[in-house]
């Protein structure tokens, strides 16, 4: 069921509409630059309640319906390419309760309340979409006149700012709270914040225990002696063939993984690992994670010791970079999974990332490329049979 005002303001803007299979939600869409810009209008209004996990299926059929427009929209020409899908969703009415939660732990929704005619944008989502924010407000109001409220998507209270248009003279109004209203919202704004970085703390927080603990080895060792230096790293748990091929120091495979040479090759690493890491830890989960992220230093390591004994080249080899390569190839499969994108990261350009890595490894001096490809093959061979695609209908 279409909203009348949504309807109008949208088709203002050149978006056409496209029914989907639920009565509740359709899909308004316009072809822009190689790419889509869709908004998902979900009618709450009737009592309809989604869980997150139902909402994430209906935003993923969704997206793939837009990747993959060729015979599935009437009206789109064979021969465009479509290389991106920007993808908002418009809660319209409905319980108070579904919105927030909605808001809370999926991104790019917005909630717009029919009877007041009101805008809410909660503060851990966008400010804009692509400058759909100006039309919904000026179209959702009186005479132009919307009204756009700002809210904090914790339990524990809400900070509310309103901004509304002015008259015909076009000046904007802005009320001021007293005192105690204002030190109140200020708190329950901190606490709002407070309880989004901690959820996320606790979405990703196997991804900070290992950057804290390559972090916490490097100044320990870095104290304690020189870190650049190949016979210290090697005396104090790095690898080297002859340690495993002889005195078979084969925990020196793990322990390898969470030192540095200098700072420069931790910090290199840390930020790869808590970009790509964290990412990979929500979707697969805390467990799962942990398992391909130490399946890959395994790898990694092992394959790198193969090659040593192979090639005759010995080195003492450091560094989290396999284990690294692992999260990638991680990635790499859940891309592939979901039809060749996954959180704007696409197959496409996670490969381009690992060719040019491993080109630059191969081509430069005191890189260990065959670490790499152990902890890229080890991530994306774990990575395949601990994680399955929610096929989940809706």
């Amino acid at each position: 069921m279409e909203n009348a005002v949504v309807a109008n303001v949208l088709r203002g803007e050149g978006y056409r509409y496209c029914q989907t299979n639920l009565a509740e939600a359709g899909i308004y869409y316009k072809y822009y630059q190689e790419g889509f810009h869709i908004v998902m209008a979900v009618d709450l209004s009737g009592g309809n309640r989604f869980s997150v996990q139902q909402y994430r299926s209906m935003e993923e059929h969704a997206m793939d319906l837009f990747y993959h427009p060729q015979g599935r929209l009437g009206d789109f020409p064979d021969g465009f390419p479509v290389y991106h899908v920007e993808m908002l969703t418009l809660l319209i009415g409905g319980d108070s309760e579904v919105e927030r939660k909605l808001c809370a732990e999926c991104r790019n929704v917005w909630v717009y309340q029919p009877q007041s005619g009101r805008l809410l944008i909660y503060e851990n989502q966008p400010g804009d979409f692509f400058g759909l924010r100006g039309a919904l407000e000026q179209g959702a109001g009186t005479g132009g006149a919307g009204e756009m409220s700002r809210q904090g998507t914790g339990a524990g209270g809400w900070a509310e700012t309103s901004r509304q248009g002015a008259g015909a003279g076009g000046w904007a109004e802005t009320s001021w709270q007293g005192t105690g209203a204002a030190y109140a919202s200020a708190q329950n704004t901190a606490k709002n914040r407070l309880g989004i970085l901690w959820k996320n703390i606790r979405a990703e927080y196997v991804t900070i225990a290992l950057v804290v603990v390559n972090v916490i080895t490097y100044l320990v060792l870095e104290w304690l002696g020189d870190t650049t230096n190949g016979f210290f790293m090697a005396e104090h748990g790095a690898m080297y063939p002859d340690f495993i091929r002889i005195n078979h120091e084969w925990w020196r495979i793990i322990t390898a993984g969470f030192l540095h040479f200098g700072a420069v090759h931790l910090v290199n690493n840390m930020v790869i690992l808590y970009c790509m890491g964290s990412r990979l830890e929500r979707v697969t989960g805390h467990l799962k994670y942990f398992l391909i992220y130490l399946v890959s230093l395994i790898g990694a390591g092992l394959l790198s010791y193969g090659m040593m004994l192979r090639t005759g080249d010995y080195a003492v080899s450091a560094g989290a970079s396999g284990a690294i390569f692992g999260v990638i190839g991680g990635f790499l499969w859940i891309v592939i999974l979901h039809r060749g994108r996954f959180e704007q990261i696409t197959t496409r350009g996670i490969m381009m990332m690992i060719v040019l890595t491993i080109y630059y490894g191969f081509s430069s001096a005191g890189i260990d490329n065959w670490g790499h490809i152990g902890g890229l093959l080890a991530g994306f061979a774990v990575t395949v049979i601990l994680y399955h695609r929610n096929r989940q209908k809706y």
